[in-house]
């Protein structure tokens, strides 16, 4: 890392101690509301979110007007299931994914379900594995040789999935291979930190990928400074073929993060279908009566300063896939890829 990077990651590292000091007062472990009190509960709902929702703005949402409509309703509910009913049906004007109700079990519930088509199907895909000398990794990724060709699928940014020495282990199998594919188009997200350890095993420079801006004030414009989004070169020594980078609709958060990282890499050719548009970076806050729900308070930018929320990733190849091709058994991006093999 050079000293510009180096002086950057230090600045961003110090916005976001900030950060973090500045709102240290709104917590998950916050009281609840009284929980027979739909008023009190409504009006700590309507004020969390107003002081930490980050993209009122950038979506044109009028939050007062959306109290004036749904407050009444909420307040004549007869029981906490009416009132979550009103309070579901409010956000779900925000067209947030992140934004979801938890319920005493801790079961999600949903506000916002985007109906675009999403370009993996699990048997269908299945059935290409089958013939590719699979090795299954812990959970929710694996690698095997696709018709000579290196690819490895990850499904989900979690250690409990994921560890950066197995995927290294996995990596050192293709080390001279000239090409391989990386598939993440069933990857809805998870952690940053082993995304981009795992970003940085392509990586041989340090590279900003994007920074993000959290709320800080009372206003909807209120947002700190940028804070840059640096990937690092990881690991004794770094893939140089070229990847083939598969991506969907599916494709959301810190997965749109780590899609960014590389697309910014010159060997990654991302392929596919835009990904999501759904970066937040949610705080789970108490409701009563055990329920829960989560605040977006980040807007998350490109390398080329593009909002990523509602917009998401465009491929480099667009491929297109649709219900009948896996009705038959097909996956056009997969294929598409692996007819670029060498």
């Amino acid at each position: 890392m050079n000293r510009r990077q180096t002086l950057l990651l230090i600045l961003s590292t110090l916005s976001l101690v900030a950060w973090i000091a500045c709102n240290s007062r709104d917590s998950p472990t916050s009281p609840s509301p009284p929980a027979a009190d739909f008023a009190a509960q409504f009006d700590s709902l309507w004020s969390t979110f107003d002081r930490q929702y980050s993209y009122f703005d950038y979506k044109g949402i009028d939050w007062d007007a959306l109290r004036t409509t749904f407050r009444p309703r909420a307040i004549a509910a007869t029981d906490q299931r009416e009132f979550i009913v009103v309070i579901r049906e409010m956000l779900a004007h925000l067209h947030d994914t992140h934004v979801v109700l938890r319920d005493p079990g801790g079961a999600v519930i949903t506000t916002y379900d985007p109906q675009a088509f999403v370009n993996w199907d699990r048997s269908v895909w299945q059935q290409y594995i089958a013939r590719a000398n699979w090795t299954q990794g812990q959970t929710a990724w694996g690698y095997g040789v696709l018709e000579s060709m290196p690819y490895i699928a990850i499904e989900g940014w979690n250690t409990a999935s994921i560890r950066a020495a197995d995927f290294d282990a996995a990596l050192e199998r293709f080390r001279s291979a000239p090409m391989l594919i990386l598939d993440v188009r069933m990857n809805g997200g998870g952690g940053d930190q082993i995304a981009f350890e795992i970003a940085g095993r392509f990586a041989r420079t340090s590279t900003i990928t994007g920074s993000v801006r959290f709320r800080m004030g009372p206003l909807h414009s209120d947002f700190g400074p940028p804070i840059q989004r640096i990937l690092s070169p990881r690991g004794a020594w770094q893939y140089a073929g070229d990847v083939l980078l598969l991506i969907g609709r599916r494709c959301a958060s810190s997965n749109e993060s780590f899609i960014e990282a590389m697309r910014q890499l010159p060997n990654v050719t991302l392929v596919g279908d835009r990904t999501a548009g759904a970066s937040a970076s949610p705080e789970t806050f108490p409701l009563a009566n055990g329920w829960a729900y989560t605040v977006s308070r980040w807007i998350e930018y490109t390398a080329d300063g593009q909002v990523i929320e509602d917009v998401g990733i465009s491929p480099r190849v667009a491929v297109t896939a649709g219900p009948a091709d896996f009705m038959e058994g097909r996956d056009p991006v997969l294929d598409w890829a692996l007819r670029r093999g060498p």
